[in-house]
């Protein structure tokens, strides 16, 4: 009775958490926090369409610069972060974290700081503290789960004249402009929204190469036919061309502080990605395949199921599988198992479940399909799905 109730709660907190998602609000719903379960947080501060006449407008001036405040709405930026969660949770059956302002820019701007950005109203600071407390929620969260290799996304549209996304990670077009070896030196690492992942990466890439290598983040996305800077093909911006670098978001929920472990980046798309509901679907498409590439291959986390599977531990036994690597097809046997009423996953490098089955009484697991060359992980469990090991596997 006690195995029964276990695998239904199992499967009761499975389905809450893969295939409905929970919603926070904040007061009167001006900012809310979708509550995701994948290591990849987006923040969307910018896309709002409340204007409750209760707040003012904010006309505070910047107190460098004294200029009037930027009011401008970035469109179409929540429609776009809700196609790309759409996106994820097909890939992998799970929901990244989302946190939205509702309330237009006029009145809240949540990628400044309080006093730039509520203007002095009560109201506004009260929705601007929520929401940075949402961010800070879903960041600690996705932490806890993956072994801190959350990745922020600040999510913002831009109207310049080049039609390219932009990358910001606090790095200024001029300073991008610099050759590979200043950039990489520690100066510009400490500087960067990526500074622990150019500390501590799978492939020891610097930083340079995680700007614009051909696996960085503009490379992968060039590739599939969204230009972006950085990027392999697309460096630096040029002197004189317009360029956002990144803002208080990115300044204060990333490595970037000193105190803080996640990585992140500003990501500004240009009008023609996110203009029309087809637009939206076909880009959101893409940056999935692209930030999950990101991910696991500068930081080796998998992410399918709704569940981290960065646990390294099944009962007290080391567990190997063998041959490895081994010719597509082939019978594949485990040592060190223990246990009964045991299955297994196959899991390729984009987080993707291509194969399940129960392990056999010889602690054998035999594939009918053939894989194609690649790395794959095998997550092996238990029925209550307590337990869990992850083994990198090598097909020739």
């Amino acid at each position: 009775m006690k195995r029964i109730l276990l695998i239904l709660l199992y499967l009761f907190i499975s389905q809450t958490n893969c295939f409905s998602q929970t919603i926070q609000y904040g007061t009167k719903s001006y900012v809310e926090y979708r509550v995701g379960t994948l290591p990849i947080v987006i923040s969307v501060p910018h896309g709002g369409y409340k204007f409750p006449t209760l707040i003012p407008d904010r006309t505070c001036k910047d107190p460098i610069t004294l200029e009037s405040p930027v009011t401008v709405t970035d469109a179409y930026t929540i429609e776009t972060a809700e196609k790309i969660s759409a996106a994820l949770f097909a890939a992998t059956g799970c929901y990244p974290h989302i946190i939205i302002c509702n309330l237009n820019r006029i009145k809240l701007d949540c990628n400044r700081t309080l006093a730039e950005g509520a203007c002095g109203d009560p109201q506004s600071e009260k929705a601007w503290n929520e929401y940075h407390d949402f961010v800070t929620t879903a960041l600690n969260t996705a932490n806890l789960q993956y072994n801190n290799k959350t990745l922020l996304v600040d999510l913002h549209g831009h109207g310049h004249a080049i039609q390219r996304i932009e990358l910001g990670y606090l790095l200024s077009g001029t300073e991008l402009r610099y050759t590979d070896t200043k950039l990489n030196s520690s100066t510009y690492i400490n500087q960067s929204s990526i500074k622990n992942l150019a500390l501590n990466n799978s492939n020891n890439f610097n930083l340079t190469e995680l700007l614009r290598g051909p696996k960085s983040m503009g490379t992968l996305l060039t590739i599939e036919n969204y230009p972006a800077v950085p990027s392999q093909q697309d460096p630096n911006p040029l002197s004189g061309e317009s360029y956002f670098s990144g803002g208080y978001t990115t300044e204060t929920h990333t490595c970037f502080d000193p105190a803080i472990l996640n990585n992140g980046f500003q990501m500004e798309l240009n009008y023609d990605v996110r203009s029309t509901t087809t637009k939206r679907t076909n880009f959101a498409e893409k940056f999935t395949k692209v930030v999950i590439e990101f991910l696991t291959t500068h930081t080796n986390v998998v992410m399918v199921g709704c569940a981290t599977l960065g646990i390294e531990s099944h009962t007290d036994s080391e567990l190997i599988i063998y041959p490895n690597p081994l010719k597509s097809g082939s019978q594949r046997f485990l040592k060190g198992l223990k246990g009964n009423n045991l299955n297994y996953r196959i899991i390729n490098n984009l987080g993707q479940e291509i194969a399940r089955g129960n392990v056999s009484n010889d602690n054998a697991i035999e594939i009918k399909n053939n894989l194609a060359k690649g790395v794959y992980f095998v997550s092996i469990s238990s029925l209550d799905g307590l337990e869990t090991k992850k083994i990198k596997l090598l097909i020739d």
